[in-house]
């Protein structure tokens, strides 16, 4: 036994002012008389004594006051010998999702925890963390509850081994509940239960966007992969920011073969989450089975077209037929109008290169003094690395008629030779919110309107016009394999929780009690 307040044991030295105050009161004066005999017997006749000291009162009164000391000096009764710190190690990672007989292994070890902590001494110090997808950790009361640990995701995200090794000393015992997935061994220190949910499992193990921003076309190229015994027909299905509503490809996998599956598709214009999930019968693991990739909406830009009085029909068709493309509208110009994409043929436009999205044909910018003529430029050649002009057919381009020093400042994507200098017949523009491609002739000038590269040069004009749109984004990160294949768990013996050393116990309220049964017998000794 140990006392927590040992300074209280000086109230014993009051037993002898106690005893001084227990002893009876003695006669001030003694008196002969005759009468003893008649006294003693009236003394007898009303059952009293004369008054005289108790060894026994005192005795109970000096058992009270130690009692009281004793109490207030907290005694204590050693604990009994053992663990008294408990850690709970929850994998939390994807894998613990698997579902078996109707429910999820991490369901299955929840509810494990909570029955065996019921059962563990309130004395014990609770500690439990959750070791996959967002790490939690809870102690005490919401620790024996098992509150609010969430769904598991992700990938573990420590070594159970290390962590269970650096907790475990001759205080605490670690209690690692996992499924064993992505791990080559298992805790050996302290308690261990495995609740494994073997089975078929597909997953979509990567997910890569090729986007045509701000054109509709989009590529998506998916990696599936699905485990099982014997090869199993699947389905990828894609839905949501695309047209056409739905769109399921049916495929067959051989087990643990990767699978990549490529994807045309054409986004909607207002953009949003695109679905993609893999559907497999039997497949007991649903969180790696569907990604979302969430798609920046299209310009879908209203296209004016400006023309003077000599143009041909070329750039209206043009943009009619790019508005088609890209989702667009043909609207008239006006002034102060707000338009995404201007093409101008001929005349005179006062905007400014760069800071506006535009294609110009021979036309005029702004203030700009008159060009001089330039008959039949010679020798057209093009920048065959550019992103407008790669791959681009431009050896048939006859140009009637072009102007010199109607181009601005910009990078020349077209030239000719003009005396011996290269000239410029086309520039690009580049300004902070896009871009703008200037031409030194007219479209009915030249044959450019009849090539079969003009269809893409005004595509890829328009793109560029554009610049880079925001990235799309996919959700989330692929699983690592060892929490997608569900037959590659480590195994090993359950290990049941040790005993735990008793609570040290306070014997103060059994001294009060003495103390009070010391003065209730008093009471009734004379």
């Amino acid at each position: 036994m140990t006392l927590q307040h040992p300074e209280f044991l000086w109230a014993l030295l009051a037993l002898p002012l106690l005893w001084w105050l227990s002893r009876p009161p003695q006669p001030r004066r003694q008196l002969l008389t005759a009468h003893l005999q008649q006294w003693q017997l009236a003394m007898r006749a009303l059952r009293r004594r004369p008054p005289r000291g108790s060894w026994l009162r005192f005795l109970l009164l000096a058992v009270a006051l130690a009692a009281a000391s004793l109490a207030a000096a907290g005694p204590m009764l050693a604990a009994a010998p053992g663990p008294d710190r408990l850690v709970v190690l929850l994998d939390g990672s994807a894998s613990m999702a698997a579902v078996r007989d109707g429910r999820s292994a991490f369901d299955r070890a929840t509810a494990a925890i909570r029955a065996r902590l019921r059962e563990v001494p309130d004395h014990v110090e609770v500690t439990l963390l959750r070791c996959g997808g967002d790490l939690r950790r809870r102690h005490g009361a919401a620790a024996r509850a098992a509150s609010d640990l969430g769904a598991p995701s992700g990938p573990l995200a420590v070594d159970l081994i290390e962590l269970a090794a650096s907790l475990q000393d001759e205080r605490t015992v670690v209690w690692t509940v996992t499924d064993g997935q992505g791990q080559e061994r298992l805790p050996s220190e302290g308690a261990l239960s495995v609740f494994g949910a073997s089975g078929d499992n597909a997953a979509i193990a990567g997910v890569r966007v090729r986007d045509a921003w701000p054109l509709p076309e989009l590529e998506v190229a998916v990696d599936v992969v699905v485990h099982a015994a014997v090869a199993r027909p699947a389905t990828l299905v894609a839905a949501g920011a695309i047209d056409g509503g739905e769109l399921r490809r049916p495929l067959t996998w051989r087990s643990g073969q990767l699978e990549t599956v490529r994807l045309p598709l054409q986004r909607s214009a207002a953009g949003g989450e695109l679905r993609l999930q893999v559907e497999l019968d039997g497949d007991v693991q649903a969180v790696d089975d569907a990604r979302v990739v969430r798609l920046p909406p299209l310009p879908a830009p209203r296209i004016a077209v400006l023309a003077d009085a000599e143009a041909g029909p070329f750039a209206a068709v043009a943009a009619q037929a790019l508005a088609d493309e890209v989702r667009g509208e043909v609207v008239a110009p006006a002034t102060g109008g707000e338009v995404g994409l201007l093409l101008v043929d001929g005349g005179v436009v006062a905007i400014e290169p760069g800071a506006v999205r535009a294609m110009t044909f021979g036309a005029r910018l702004g203030e700009q003094d008159q060009p001089e003529l330039w008959p039949s430029p010679q020798q057209v050649d093009w920048a065959r690395e550019h992103v407008v002009t790669r791959g681009l057919d431009l050896s048939e381009l006859r140009v009637a008629r072009a102007w010199r020093g109607l181009l601005p400042d910009g990078e020349p994507l077209l030239w000719a030779d003009d005396d011996g200098v290269r000239r410029p017949l086309c520039v690009l523009v580049d300004g902070p919110a896009g871009a703008s491609l200037h031409f030194a002739f007219r479209l009915q000038d030249a044959n450019l309107p009849l090539l079969a590269a003009f269809p893409q040069l005004l595509r890829r004009g328009f793109v560029r016009s554009y610049g880079e749109a925001a990235e799309a984004l996919v959700d989330s990160a692929p699983l690592p394999a060892g929490e997608q294949d569900l037959r590659l768990a480590a195994r090993a013996a359950d290990r049941p929780l040790p005993r735990f050393g008793g609570a040290a116990r306070s014997l103060s309220r059994w001294c009060v009690a003495a103390g009070l049964l010391a003065l209730a017998l008093r009471a009734f000794v004379r």
